[in-house]
């Protein structure tokens, strides 16, 4: 059995009580001697055990002895020990007190107590504190010795791996929570002496369920394990960095002095994870949201002020993530509103409080409307008409949006049925697919199903998705892309010129039409750089063979404008806002003859 670090490998698994048999302590390859320190009150043990060593053909055994605490800490500064033996008699303060020291000066060396017959119930206790074994004076001999330094050894061993399993995660090997709470609330002692702050940071991955759901569990641990080693370095030695679970961490900062030192490290955190990842050949790119909370400020208890971090890291993911957010005592409200919406929202469906609305979208060359876009509303009973910025990212972080999306998506396209079987003429129906519900294993299941079920034709379905959905995984968007498109289903992808695809990834993917942002439709007419990336995608659009559709149209210039620079379709306030279902039947599709 071997000990890391130790200078010697005890051969021999067993020792039977009656063996007269030598037992052989063989050095390790890379050390010597059979290393220990005794610690007591005089030398005289020293001779009898470097005797009862020798005797029994133990091999090279060096014992240093030293008289009280003082020595073993001076002495360990240079010297490595395989074990200590300490006097169950030794003065200069209780047992307790040594063992303790002793344990915070070697770390992971064993302890055995050695005393008289009649200290046996002294030696039991010192066990209990925290020593590994003890021998008796009389009876101490090379095989005892022995034994007991080897059962030492392997009780500190799995001492030490039992508490790496109680206060250690197992996948990044950081802090878990139990110790965390041990570390924060010596943070908030030492402060408290100090008159210093506390900083606390709570940092959580954007959209990591899309990595597992995208490419497995085993490439999010790979991911998680990085970002653990890329955050600590953006550390000092006496911060601690913990794992709270999921994609959860925190680090506590001590010593600081304001708050402008725990936005310095928040910044140098976000700038060390924005470099791109590479894992298993894919390139990955990690954003997170980080809440800051400071000792005394924010709290003066650990819960406290993980609860309020907790808050602010909401807040900076609401406020659009990749950035920090400092705790401010409005938050809270904020948060149980944010709780309240997402009870409610989980209730909405079966309460059938959501409702679509359609927004009409017309093609240029002859000003008839051809299509429709599905924009999902929520009708609360006490709120009234809730806007989709407000619940929507409350749908994506909690999952909701995945069955959010198939409910929306087959209410769009039973509502388009229903219009062609009444004699409306047929409109091709746009629905949103959000970066979650696309990378859904069963998502062409989905489809397929909703298609059977509605009886609506897949080329009368075009399904928008944004550029960073796609290029989460782009070979596996490619795939899945061409089965919708053979399908006859048609793509569209939604505000084009914001994500981050290339060209190269743009021309294998079977789309069928660019939207253009309403970003760069808002100020077309009055910024000359806005009218040449509009320019610049029409005529990308068109060299791809793809229908080229501006979002946001509100003004009779900004029309002017597209329908000059050749912009197939249209849709924006200037000819509708989204309405209900029967204002758009009324107002935009009129009855054929039967």
């Amino acid at each position: 059995m071997t000990k890391a670090g130790s200078s010697l490998i005890i051969e021999e698994d067993r020792i039977s009580e009656s063996s007269d048999a030598p037992v052989s302590l063989t050095a390790a390859q890379s050390s010597s001697d059979l290393s220990l320190l005794l610690v007591a009150d005089t030398q005289n043990q020293k001779e009898n055990f470097e005797k009862a060593m020798n005797e029994h053909s133990i091999g090279p055994c060096r014992i240093e002895w030293v008289k009280g605490l003082d020595d073993v800490a001076q002495i360990v500064k240079n010297t490595h020990f395989d074990a200590v033996l300490l006097d169950v008699d030794c003065h200069g303060g209780p047992l307790a007190k040594h063992i303790e020291t002793i344990n915070g000066l070697l770390g992971q060396t064993p302890i055995l107590i050695y005393g008289e017959e009649e200290d046996e119930g002294a030696a039991m206790e010192a066990i209990r504190l925290g020593a590994q074994d003890y021998v008796i004076k009389g009876q101490i001999t090379g095989k005892a010795l022995v034994r007991a330094i080897r059962y030492a050894i392997e009780r500190k061993g799995a001492e030490h791996h039992l508490q790496t399993l109680i206060n250690y995660d197992n996948l990044t090997k950081l802090p878990n929570r139990e110790l965390l709470l041990d570390r924060l609330t010596q943070a908030i002692a030492q402060a408290t002496r100090q008159q210093t702050l506390v900083g606390l940071l709570l940092l959580d991955l954007d959209r990591f369920k899309m990595v597992n759901d995208t490419l497995g569990h085993a490439f999010g641990d790979k991911l998680l394990r990085d970002v653990a080693d890329r955050v600590g370095t953006c550390l000092r030695d006496s911060d601690t960095l913990a794992r709270l679970g999921g994609d959860e961490f925190i680090a506590i900062l001590t010593g600081i002095t304001g708050a402008q030192d725990a936005a310095k490290v928040a910044n140098k955190i976000l700038e060390c994870l924005s470099r791109p990842m590479v894992i298993e050949g894919h390139e990955v790119f990690v954003t997170a949201s980080i809440g800051i909370s400071l000792f005394p400020n924010d709290g003066v208890d650990k819960n406290a002020l993980i609860t309020n971090a907790d808050v602010a890291m909401y807040r900076a993911k609401e406020e659009g993530r990749n950035h920090f957010q400092f705790y401010t005592y409005g938050m809270n409200a904020s948060t149980v509103e944010r709780l309240t919406l997402e009870n409610d929202l989980r209730r909405a469906v079966e309460r059938d409080e959501l409702v679509l609305y359609y927004q009409p979208q017309m093609r240029l060359e002859d000003d008839k409307i051809v299509g429709a876009e599905a924009l999902i509303r929520w009708q609360h009973p006490e709120l009234g008409l809730v806007p989709p910025a407000r619940f929507i990212p409350i749908a994506e972080e909690s999952g909701l949006i995945v069955p959010i999306g198939e409910w929306v998506l087959e209410e769009a396209c039973a509502q388009n049925k229903a219009w062609i079987d009444d004699g409306r003429p047929p409109i091709v129906m746009s629905v949103n697919l959000s970066s979650r519900q696309f990378h859904q294993e069963n998502m062409l299941r989905t489809v397929t199903q909703i298609l059977e079920k509605t009886g609506l034709a897949a080329d009368q379905l075009v399904l928008e998705l944004t550029e960073s959905s796609l290029m989460q995984n782009p070979d596996d968007a490619v795939v899945t892309l061409c089965l919708l498109n053979n399908m006859g289903i048609g793509i569209s992808i939604d505000d084009f010129g914001t994500g981050y695809s290339s060209l190269g990834h743009l021309k294998r993917f079977p789309i069928n039409a660019l939207k253009v942002d309403r970003a760069f439709i808002d100020d077309i007419t009055k910024k000359p750089e806005d009218d040449a990336i509009v320019r610049a995608i029409l005529a990308l659009a068109h060299s791809l063979h793809l229908q080229a559709v501006a979002e946001g149209v509100e003004t009779k210039e900004q029309l002017d404008f597209l329908r000059e620079a050749g912009c197939d379709e249209i849709q924006g306030f200037y000819i509708s806002k989204p309405v209900p279902k029967d204002e758009f039947a009324k107002e935009y599709l009129k009855l054929q003859k039967k």
